[in-house]
């Protein structure tokens, strides 16, 4: 009996043991600070309060100031008046060269941002009660906050008290947020723009250029001259060179040929968590507004208390104080898409959807049925089409994304057969000229060696095309993450042939006139 009450003892200590090793309790987890922030307090990036310290951090002013003078007023408003709407900078059209100038000045304030986004907004974020919560805010921090709300309306009263409760941090979450991957994306598309500036420089270096990897460079060039000048020995040389450095042995793709910087997209799984912040926060704000018990008609809070969105609000001079309670229930038009299956009536509709897949739970998907005409040898024809996108978060949240690994890709034997010899170049062609019908063979060798084509083999009966580009999840062209197909119910000699012709004469034509303006010069 003693025994077997020691051993009990024993199994008691370690859980206790294993609890206060990890911060938890065996009752829930630890409530949030809600203890009032003063001129004393030091928070750190853990902690949800220090959304306060972000708000009155002097470099936060000074990044609107400098933004005023390059975003157009009317985005500049709706940002630093985001309380009123979740506002994100990259909407506009403007230099993102410009944000990547200015906030690389407060790379420091940038970091402080990242910090919080991946600690204080996930502690909070992922906490039960984080609908209920409120904070005051005082001293200096508190008179920062409201001198902000001062530059839209000077004469604004500052209130004795101010507080931070759950719609206050949601909203200057998705403020800071919005910023931070500004950054991001600003910085990503400037080194893009770099590889290319370094493409065009080095264009009249053959075809020598910074993203196509050194064994491939030479040995492309001569693939494709020969394509041009039809030296069928020439293709079967340089592609069977290409294939050989190729993974898989046998398929060409954009990984083969290119390097991997410039199409290297970084922080997904952290840009996926923080959408999905937005998203859920958005919805949950919706609820919160709807709480008849802590807000009112109007949206303020029923207590009284002035809160840091109340106070924006009120300088904004606008009555109401609904975020979210009003915009989730305006309707939506996808353009006839349907979200899933069903079509969207209203905002609300849609943010439900992405709420359900994010970060990485499941999978969005977007179709659209409508029909076309095509112009072909027999004249002018309407077809049915589809129009399918599909997000996989499941696969899409990792640390990094290869563009690169997609399903753009030939495979040997295509060009082993197409460009074999003369007659065999000129018989393939004989498919888009309409000097014969394609037969299943044709369809095979294009299905089985085109990856971003499928032609059903039911030519008579049920004749289908379809174009698909897709990214592969780590390599798989069975497993994709993302995915848009376009699908036709017609045959693929019918539609490919004008489409093709329409886009050649136009290039012709601008070509032509860069000629004529280049001889009048």
């Amino acid at each position: 009996m003693l025994k077997r009450f020691t051993f009990v003892g024993m199994l008691v200590f370690i859980v206790l043991g294993i609890a206060l090793l990890t911060s938890c309790t065996l009752f829930g987890p630890e409530p949030l600070p809600n203890q009032p922030v003063n001129d004393s307090t030091k928070l750190e990036p853990n902690d949800p309060r220090y959304v306060a310290d972000l708000l009155a951090d002097d470099e936060l002013e000074s990044i609107l100031d400098e933004l005023q003078q390059v975003v157009p007023s009317s985005t500049f408003q709706a940002f630093t008046k985001s309380l009123n709407g979740f506002k994100l900078l990259e909407d506009e059209e403007f230099d993102p060269s410009e944000i990547l100038n200015i906030l690389e000045k407060h790379k420091t304030y940038i970091e402080k941002i990242e910090k919080f986004l991946d600690e204080g907004a996930r502690r909070f974020y992922t906490h039960p009660d984080r609908q209920k919560y409120i904070v005051e805010i005082q001293g200096e921090r508190k008179d920062k906050i409201v001198a902000l709300a001062k530059k839209i309306k000077p004469e604004i009263t500052e209130p004795d008290k101010l507080y931070m409760d759950f719609r206050d941090f949601s909203v200057a979450y998705n403020a800071l947020s919005s910023l931070y991957h500004s950054y991001q994306s600003a910085l990503q598309a400037e080194e893009l723009v770099e590889a290319w500036r370094n493409v065009m420089r080095s264009s009249q270096n053959q075809f020598k250029s910074p993203i196509i990897i050194d064994e491939a460079e030479n040995n492309l060039y001569y693939f494709l001259m020969g394509i041009l000048i039809e030296d069928f020995d020439g293709i079967k040389e340089h592609f069977g060179k290409l294939t050989a450095i190729a993974n898989p042995k046998d398929l060409l793709n954009m990984a083969d040929i290119f390097v991997e910087e410039p199409f290297k997209i970084t922080r997904v799984n952290k840009t996926l968590d923080a959408l999905k912040w937005s998203v859920m926060s958005f919805l949950e704000i919706g609820d919160f507004e709807n709480n008849t018990s802590i807000v009112d008609d109007k949206g303020f809070r029923k207590d009284g208390k002035e809160t840091i969105v109340t106070l924006f609000v009120k300088a904004a001079g606008s009555e109401k104080c609904f975020i979210a309670k009003e915009a989730l229930n305006q309707p939506v038009d996808l353009g006839g898409f349907k979200l899933n299956g069903n079509v969207p009536q209203k905002v609300k509709d849609v943010l439900v959807e992405f709420n359900k897949a994010l970060p990485n739970a499941g999978v969005i998907e977007f179709t659209n049925d409508a029909t076309t005409t095509f112009e072909n040898s027999k004249g002018k024809s309407e077809y049915s089409y589809k129009v399918i996108v599909t997000l996989d978060f499941r696969k899409l949240y990792k640390d990094s994304i290869d563009l690169r690994d997609n399903n753009i890709g030939i495979r040997k034997a295509f060009v082993d057969t197409v460009f074999k010899d003369k007659q065999s170049y000129e018989n393939f062609k004989k498919l888009f000229t309409g000097e014969r019908e394609p037969t299943i063979d044709d369809v095979r060798l294009i299905v089985n060696n085109l990856p971003f084509i499928y032609i059903s083999e039911d030519l008579a009966n049920n004749p289908e095309f379809a174009l698909k580009f897709q990214l592969n999840n780590n390599g798989n062209l069975n497993d994709p993450m993302i995915k848009i197909e376009l699908r036709v119910k017609a045959m693929f000699t019918e539609v490919i042939p004008s489409a093709f012709k329409r886009e050649i004469t136009r290039y012709m034509i601008r070509e032509k006139l860069k000629e004529l303006i280049e001889q009048k010069k």
